[in-house]
């Protein structure tokens, strides 16, 4: 295969409107691995499916968010391979292995696949395939395994050292033309088209034009509902049993009883300005609590509906007369069953909007950002309804596929928490000293050790027999430091170790990933897991399943999901429901509205300081380990702890009574922060990043630009280092002396990090390295956030804490700063950023944060 192949490829997915324009892989400097990586997971390719023939995969049955996820990418893969069999023609021999794709294995297999579905019938409706015909009939010229090596060889080694991207903004770009098609007709256009029957004057201010399009939106979604009901409800009363009705139009007709009078309301407080815009809003919030019942229903609405249209014709006929009459034909009943959901989505974004035109003197400001409030926090509730919704479907089926699991009576998988992590590991349990390979399922309270029993491996997958379990509240993980460096450099698959050791000294396993980083994402997930389950705020706090929509004792926000949806105090006698970020914090008397921010302290003065104390810039979790039997002091950012020892590179503290190591990188003395920033806030650090990531998010930055590091180079891991681009990306080590100097080279010491960035963005580098004549023009994160992937939108504030709940999210405390590099999950109730202190990039509820005037 033609060494350009893979740019084809990437051509076509542009082309059939699957990848971005400006996605990495089309950029001139891409590589072959930057398509892989963005088909790992399954989900563009079965997207790409539907475009090119509608519905040739049901999107109920692969997974669009697989979280990284072996278990769900490899569903996904195998979905895509089956479709590409039953419904374009292509034959076995045609097929890649799954793993080809998921471990890279062979990109080359994958590249073929791809071009034999892109030369069938049905895709060429879509565009032409790849490669072009002239290219295909160019003479082959013999293959010479050498000549692709770096091209195609090396990925699975790539794939190793880089866990799949997050490709959210890809995901959202994938062009959808139904729903948003149907909402938008409905609601949106049609008011344009009879905006001269609104009750409303016309509009001459934006903030005019806001109250109108909100006014006239909601006016034509009550329309919609009952367009629902007269034009199919009561015509199909007759023909459609009671049971299917119940189960089809559930809470479409109370919901129309609602929205009549919310309309009425909101009409008049648009008129009159009595109500409020926002008061009827929050009046609302409570009723509005019913799109959570249907959210999880509207799954079952359209599965029994797909039902009885298979099995009876005269429903089918029936249904399609009342599709032509309501909306001449132009939409299907269960593509009008999704509007619901996305209305509700909408009015958090439309009262932005309207705060944003009203400007900050607007007499109803308040209310209208007490009405925001109220409709992110539904949002988010929704969201996370429909979010534990497929998290239990996912759960049933790794329980289903575990043949033989043995369960407590009256007890499901689900009963011990969210999946946090799954895929291989190899497992030694210390009782027989034997190394198996097992494939985990890490869940809240229990990892589940299996073993995968391939049954089909194109198509059927593994099923997997149940060998062991770890009950987690009664165990411990430890960290292990690789016995020898110099495999760990040479990079040797499997030698990267944790224990799991239980608390009683009676039994523990060793567990063995094939990097460094994945025994570190191993270990982030057991420790958050454990987190979950036992939190260390409240040990009288036990995860809980609310059946009814329940407001959190202390913040008064609603828990969120469906299932362990916050925490319940086991107090004699305490009705105290939380989340887990409100453990242990005083009840708030059911007021969330958002309090100022007080200013941040920096220091304290120095009669406080008995000892020589240092406070935590950022979490630190014992990864990097000090190593030689040195125990890890864990802290969180902020702790305050009493120093005892140092040794340049690793110190010695105390924090709540126990003693350990931490690398000295991620502290600050506090005498040293009387009149300074500390290092975390500035905007040219950004935490634990390897040489690899920095190369990657420098490429692409203006000569100058540059940033501040924690390695997580094997050989230097915990210590500075300074990344710049200056042509290309070079790294210079930071060096810190046994008196806590920092020097990039012998004859200039600085007493802070601060200090020498401040020297050398007013002298050249090449005083002191010849080969980099440039000064540090650009800080990183006053760039572009790492490239043309990741801009920085803009800054939030928290206003609120949040804990994550996964490994996916970021933990925030009130006041923390966040850049944004994405809002496509804005009607989700999420947004991406990056921990201006932690450099941790992740999500985070947007309900929780205040976006902060680019002043």
């Amino acid at each position: 295969m033609a060494t350009d192949e893979w740019r084809h490829c990437t051509d076509w997915l542009v082309r059939c409107n699957i990848l971005p324009d400006e996605h990495k892989a089309t950029q001139p400097d891409a590589s072959a691995f930057d398509l892989a990586q963005a088909l790992r997971d399954g989900v563009l390719i079965c997207h790409l499916l539907n475009n090119l023939s509608p519905n040739s995969v049901d999107v109920k049955d692969f997974s669009q968010r697989p979280q990284l996820s072996q278990f769900l990418c490899l569903k996904n893969i195998r979905i895509f391979l089956q479709t590409c069999q039953s419904v374009f023609g292509l034959s076995t021999a045609d097929l890649f292995d799954p793993f080809d794709l998921f471990e890279v294995k062979d990109f080359r297999k994958v590249l073929t696949t791809l071009s034999k579905l892109s030369k069938t019938p049905l895709a060429r409706r879509k565009s032409s395939g790849f490669p072009p015909e002239q290219t295909a009939h160019r003479p082959s010229r013999r293959f010479n395994p050498d000549d692709e090596e770096d091209i195609y060889g090396n990925l699975p080694d790539l794939a190793l050292r880089h866990d799949l991207d997050d490709n959210e903004e890809i995901y959202d770009h994938v062009y959808q033309e139904d729903d948003d098609e149907i909402y938008e007709d409905l609601c949106t256009r049609r008011h344009r088209r009879e905006s001269s029957v609104s009750e409303l004057p016309p509009p001459v201010t934006k903030r005019d034009y806001c109250v109108k399009e909100l006014h006239d939106t909601e006016k034509n979604y009550v329309d919609a509902l009952r367009m629902v009901q007269q034009h199919f409800i009561k015509p199909l009363k007759d023909i459609i049993s009671s049971a299917d009705r119940e189960v089809i139009f559930a809470h479409i007709e109370k919901l129309l009883e609602i929205h009549k009078k919310f309309q009425s309301e909101l009409q008049e407080a648009c008129i009159s300005g009595n109500p409020k815009i926002g008061d009827v809003f929050v009046k609302y919030k409570k009723s509005l609590l019913v799109y959570g019942n249907y959210c999880s229903d509207m799954p079952k609405a359209q599965e029994r509906l797909e039902d009885v249209i298979k099995k009876n014709d005269q429903i089918r006929c029936q249904i399609e007369v009342c599709e032509k009459k309501a909306n001449e034909g132009k939409f299907k009943l269960r593509d009008l069953l999704h509007v619901p959901m996305q209305r509700v989505l909408k009015y958090h974004l439309l009262l932005r909007e309207l705060i944003k035109q009203s400007g900050k003197q607007a007499d109803d400001k308040d209310t209208l950002e007490m009405g925001l409030e109220a409709m992110m926090d539904l949002s988010l509730y929704v969201n996370e309804v429909k979010r534990d919704n497929e998290t239990l479907q996912l759960i049933n089926e790794i329980q289903n596929s575990i043949g033989d699991l043995q369960m407590p009576a009256n007890t499901t998988l689900k009963d011990y928490g969210r999946l946090q992590k799954d895929g291989e590991l190899k497992v030694k349990n210390h009782t027989d000293n034997k190394i198996r390979i097992r494939y985990i399922f890490l869940f809240d309270k229990v990892m589940l050790m299996c073993k995968a029993r391939m049954v089909d491996r194109l198509f059927s997958g593994e099923s997997y027999s149940f060998k062991e379990a770890i009950i987690l509240a009664v165990y411990k993980v430890h960290d292990q430091q690789p016995a020898n460096r110099e495999t760990q450099r040479r990079g040797e698959k499997w030698n990267s170790s944790f224990i799991m050791a239980k608390k009683d000294g009676s039994n523990a396993f060793s567990f063995f990933a094939k990097t460094e980083d994945m025994k570190a994402k191993w270990i982030d997930a057991i420790r958050l897991a454990l987190e979950n389950a036992s939190p260390p705020q409240g040990i009288n706090y036990v995860m809980h399943t609310f059946e009814e929509p329940t407001e959190c004792t202390v913040c008064g926000k609603l828990l969120r999901g469906v299932f362990f949806q916050g925490y319940k105090c086991t107090d004699p006698g305490s009705d105290i429901s939380v989340h887990k970020e409100c453990i242990g914090k005083p009840p708030n008397a059911g007021n969330s509205r958002v309090p100022p921010i007080p200013a941040r302290a920096i220091g304290r003065s120095p009669t406080q300081i008995q000892h020589r104390q240092v406070r935590a810039l950022c979490d630190y979790n014992g990864n990097p380990n000090p190593g030689a039997g040195r125990p890890p002091l864990c802290f969180r950012k902020d702790d305050v702890i009493k120093l005892l020892n140092n040794d340049a590179q690793w110190w010695k503290g105390q924090l709540n009574g126990e003693e350990g190591w931490f690398p000295s990188q991620l502290v600050q003395e506090e005498t040293q922060r009387k009149n300074k920033t500390y290092e975390g806030n500035a905007v040219w650090f950004v935490g634990p990043m390897d040489r690899d990531t920095a190369n990657r998010r420098l490429t692409n930055m203006p000569n100058g630009t540059f940033l501040i590091r924690v390695s997580e180079n094997p050989g230097r891991k915990g210590e500075l280092s300074l990344s710049i681009r200056n042509n290309s990306v070079q790294h210079i080590k930071v060096r810190k002396d046994e008196e806590g100097f920092f020097r990039l080279s012998m004859d200039k010491n600085f007493k802070t990090v601060k200090e020498l960035v401040e020297f050398y963005q007013d002298n050249s580098l090449a005083d002191s390295f010849p080969g980099v004549d440039t000064t540090l023009k650009f800080p990183f994160k006053s760039q572009a956030g790492g490239g043309a992937n990741s801009r920085i939108l803009g800054y939030a504030e928290a206003v609120y804490d949040y804990a994550a709940t996964a490994t996916s999210q970021l933990s925030l405390c009130r006041g923390d700063k966040v850049a944004i590099l994405s809002k496509t999950g804005s009607d989700k109730g999420w947004w991406k950023g990056e921990h201006c202190v932690t450099g941790k990039n992740g999500y985070f509820p947007l309900a929780y944060v205040r976006e902060m005037d680019d002043d």
